[in-house]
């Protein structure tokens, strides 16, 4: 929601007031995603047959049909609000989730996310394959570890002035904290868990505004500020620590938005490019505007949730139940 409610302000005129200048919203909701994204992940690899098979597939249904949905409407989008056709080669790039790599432009600028979460499948994936997954130790190495190549990252994007993604290895640390965090937010965690999380959190309080002054001094083509990042990475991490540790009852209240939250995260744009196609975004912020983008984006978010989403998860379930049950009649032979 906050990513929902923030491109749209960053289309008004409010994006100018005091607030927005210095914190980005949006980025303040990647933040809380990408901590309980690592709370959750590396936790659904469990040991069994197949499981790697089984981890694929459940997160392939759970990700891929919503997206491919939204592709759709990126497409109609650019088509119908912008007069500017799509090539079919993007088209089918973007399918993969995987056009970051090959450097071809997001059909939805919101897909940027989806590539650091496929990369931390694969070292989640990796790191169970070898057994190391489940040790504390290990997700702590890697957590600092990418701490520093977001450091070297920030260094060489200063001095060589290229767009360097800095935001990859620093997504990533904070998922392997996220894992670390898990624990300690549901009291389950011992001495060792405690001293990890306070060692990775002071490294990113000190190592944050160096990252981000040296990344994010020279506008690279979106917008970029120093000061905005820090506060909006520290606000975010702020609100996820306090939101898993204290506020979990409240959650409960709030559960259908979480589960629509993958299809309003992925769909919105559309909605948003509408609004800014049927009204002028930029002349006022306009309360009816914004909750009927609101409001037709939750709708949406629902549908797609209803039709896509949650069969998608029905399927996985299915498949998996049978990778489970002919490896079990097989071991049983």
């Amino acid at each position: 929601m906050f990513v929902v409610v923030a491109h749209f302000i960053e289309r008004t005129p409010l994006k100018d007031s005091f607030f927005f200048a210095h914190v980005n919203l949006g980025q303040v909701g990647v933040v809380i995603f990408f901590v309980i994204s690592g709370m959750v992940i590396p936790y659904s690899l469990k040991q069994g047959q197949h499981a790697l098979a089984v981890f694929a597939v459940s997160r392939f249904f759970r990700l891929y049909p919503a997206y491919w949905f939204s592709i759709a409407l990126a497409v109609a989008s650019s088509d119908w609000f912008l007069s500017t056709p799509v090539p079919l080669s993007t088209v089918l790039i973007n399918m993969t989730m995987l056009q970051a790599a090959v450097q071809t432009p997001d059909l939805f600028g919101v897909y940027w996310t989806l590539i650091i979460e496929m990369f931390f499948y694969v070292a989640c994936a990796a790191l169970f394959s070898v057994g190391l997954l489940g040790k504390a130790w290990v997700r702590l190495s890697a957590a600092i570890g990418l701490l520093a190549v977001a450091l070297i990252f920030a260094i060489t994007r200063f001095y060589l002035a290229k767009k360097i993604p800095v935001a990859l290895p620093l997504c990533l640390s904070i998922m392997f904290f996220g894992s670390l965090w898990r624990d300690v937010s549901l009291g389950l965690a011992h001495g060792q868990a405690h001293r990890y999380v306070a060692v990775w959190l002071a490294l990113f309080a000190c190592l944050l505004p160096i990252i981000c002054l040296l990344a994010y001094s020279a506008d690279q083509g979106y917008k970029e500020n120093p000061l905005v990042y820090m506060t909006s990475y520290l606000i975010g991490m702020a609100i996820a620590l306090v939101v898993t540790l204290f506020l979990r009852k409240s959650i409960n209240s709030v559960t259908f938005l979480g589960t629509i939250s993958y299809s309003m995260y992925l769909i919105h744009p559309f909605f948003l490019e509408w609004a800014a196609y049927a009204t002028d975004l930029q002349a006022q912020f306009d309360g009816v505007v914004f909750l009927s983008y609101l409001l037709a984006t939750l709708v949406m978010a629902s549908v797609v949730y209803a039709l896509l989403e949650k069969p998608g998860i029905g399927l996985a379930k299915a498949i998996n139940s049978k990778l489970q049950g002919g490896a079990s009649k097989r071991a049983q032979a």
